[in-house]
């Protein structure tokens, strides 16, 4: 059963996201009780959807960040400093009216990179192992690097306190990832525990959907009252991803190797948005969820370009090449 409904998760986890959307946008239409029933649970679909991704961390994963020092530095950088800085000129260029959407485009840049970057460089024959470790690394920081990327590029939107949000952040994020990991190391102790691995990631995938349909319920009505500034949301979140992936692109292509480069690219490129939606639930004023609801689509629908341009690339690439045909010799009199 539960490999059915990893599997499941796995393939569909795309269409649950715009399900979610779809049915967040409907629902909230008419009213937000929906969402507003399930944010009393927030806090255990959050700690339940952090603690299921720790518990696929290792500690000797983390270790390896030692060996790739190159590539980590370069994930780190575009996470927690490209990223922030990119949306926060966007936020600037196209909501500066608009404090809390501004703040909500903001966080999507501050938070590490999605754990399904992991999958898709998997299905690229690209380095897993460093996908892995740049993801544990950007997790690991980012309870520490949040706050202050808020307080410094949210700042001027938001009264951002950079303590408290600080102690929200290692209340839902950091505290649950270290639970999930420790109970892994604890567990291996006495048996094998790589069998449930692939069970977490579809356990945090349907809380995160579950978070998802909560802040696009919520933040409807609200909208509504807002609608004019619809456009110039759009506007900002369909530029972040492309710009995003072009720059890990470039930056891999310049210092990695291509296995390391699809690695870099998706870890990069991609965005921890549920942890976003997180933070947002926990610390942001209700509007500033939904720029991070809308981004899921954004982010997926760019992840799905670059999948396929970049499946061209590496086809064309293990293509055998046309054996040698040595030139005939000339005619006698020719």
């Amino acid at each position: 059963m539960g490999g059915k409904f990893a599997a499941f998760m796995r393939q569909r986890y795309s269409q649950l996201i715009v399900t979610a959307l779809l049915l967040g946008l409907v629902s909230g239409g008419w009213t937000p009780a929906p969402g507003r029933f399930i944010r009393r649970f927030a806090f255990a679909l959050i700690f339940l959807m952090i603690g299921a991704m720790g518990f696929t961390l290792r500690l000797r994963t983390l270790g390896r960040a030692l060996q790739e020092t190159k590539a980590v530095f370069l994930g780190l950088v575009l996470n927690f400093a490209a990223a922030p800085l990119l949306c926060w000129v966007l936020a600037f260029l196209w909501l500066g009216g608009e404090p809390d959407l501004a703040a909500g485009v903001i966080l999507i840049g501050a938070v590490p990179c999605a754990g399904m970057a992991i999958v898709w460089t998997g299905l690229l024959k690209g380095d897993v192992a460093l996908a892995t470790v740049i993801n544990a690394a950007t997790m690991i920081a980012a309870p520490f690097l949040i706050p202050a990327l808020m307080k410094l590029f949210a700042g001027a939107y938001l009264a951002v306190d950079a303590g408290p949000l600080f102690g929200s952040v290692l209340e839902s994020v950091l505290m649950p990832l270290l639970v999930g990991l420790l109970a892994r190391e604890a567990l291996e102790l006495r048996r094998d525990m790589t069998p449930w691995v692939p069970l977490m990631p579809a356990v945090s995938g349907a809380a995160a959907v579950m978070l998802m349909f909560m802040a696009v319920n919520i933040s409807v009505p609200l909208l509504r009252a807002n609608l004019p500034v619809l456009g110039p949301l759009a506007a900002a979140l369909v530029l972040v991803f492309p710009a995003l992936f072009c720059a890990a692109w470039a930056m891999g292509r310049s210092f990695l190797s291509p296995v390391k480069n699809i690695a870099l690219i998706f870890s990069a490129g991609m965005k921890n948005l549920p942890i976003a939606v997180a933070v947002a639930a926990v610390s942001l004023p209700e509007l500033a969820q939904f720029p991070v609801a809308l981004a899921f689509v954004f982010q997926m629908a760019t992840a799905v370009v670059f999948y396929r341009r970049l499946q061209r690339e590496t086809s064309v690439a293990a293509q055998p090449a046309a054996p040698h045909t040595p030139p005939s010799p000339p005619r006698a009199g020719g």
